[in-house]
């Protein structure tokens, strides 16, 4: 230590004085003067406010003192004291007021036994290469995170996988041609015109004997506003006969006044 009747000049940083207490509005104040008595009556001050302080703190409450030979800067750094510009040197070490009043003295430096870091207020993080696993924020393990999102992804490249492979769906109903002869039997009993209705908007087919069926949609009057034409020849459909058209959809024969096509009546006009 220092003899008692050496004197430091000291600046005090964002401290009240005799470093009672840290804040933003503390100016700074100059003590040409300071015994080391004093000085590590400061120090100590000092270290008391570190072990209180948070990181959210705004203030950077530090101690200047001049020296001889240099300037020392004394901060607070993780709830203890830090000797700036010693960091390397004191590795591990912890910066307590003895060293900082053997560095302001001169003296040579005691071997310090290395005292283990006091924990810190961030969460922990994890070493590269550790295979130790923490648990994420929730109390959701990050294995069963990674796990679960492994699941996600071959559940959605397998869905891919089968929509692409998948048969694709056929649009035309399951029926089986009827033999050619039973074919121009229900095409001679079916022929005629058939009709939703007379109103504008109402359809209209008619059935050829030869095969032919003309589809058209009433506009105003009565007049045709669309036709289009088809070929079709006699089908069966779970028991029940139709005829097939082109498309390929089933017209479906209920009796000799009725069929229905795309899920729609229509009833023979009178001759």
């Amino acid at each position: 230590m220092a003899p008692p009747s050496t004197f430091f000049s000291v600046t005090l940083h964002h401290l009240a004085p005799g470093a009672t207490a840290a804040g933003l509005s503390y100016p700074e104040e100059q003590m040409p003067a300071v015994t080391a008595t004093q000085l590590t009556e400061l120090l100590q001050s000092l270290s008391l406010i570190a072990g209180s302080m948070t990181i959210y703190e705004p203030s950077n409450p530090e101690i200047r003192v001049k020296t001889e030979r240099e300037i020392l800067v004394i901060r607070t750094r993780y709830r203890r004291l830090c000797l700036v510009g010693r960091e390397s040197a004191l590795r591990g070490e912890e910066h307590t007021v003895a060293r900082i009043m053997a560095a302001v003295s001169g003296v040579e430096e005691p071997i310090v036994s290395i005292v283990p870091e006091r924990p810190s207020e961030r969460p922990p993080v994890n070493a590269p290469g550790s295979s130790r696993t923490y648990a994420m924020p929730g109390g959701v393990p990050e294995w069963l995170k990674l796990t679960l999102l492994s699941l996600l992804i071959v559940t959605c490249l397998g869905t891919g996988v089968w929509l692409l492979v998948k048969p694709p769906k056929g649009l035309a109903p399951n029926f089986k041609y009827m033999p050619a002869a039973d074919s121009t039997a229900l095409l001679a009993k079916a022929a005629g015109e058939y009709r939703t209705g007379l109103q504008a908007g109402d359809r209209r087919l008619v059935i050829s004997a030869d095969g032919t069926l003309r589809l058209a949609k009433y506009g105003a009057a009565q007049a045709i506003a669309e036709e289009s034409v088809r070929t079709i020849r006699g089908a069966i459909k779970d028991g029940q006969p139709g005829l097939a058209t082109s498309d390929p959809y089933l017209i479906e024969v209920r009796d000799a006044d009725t069929v229905v096509l795309y899920g729609q009546a229509y009833k023979r006009a009178a001759p």
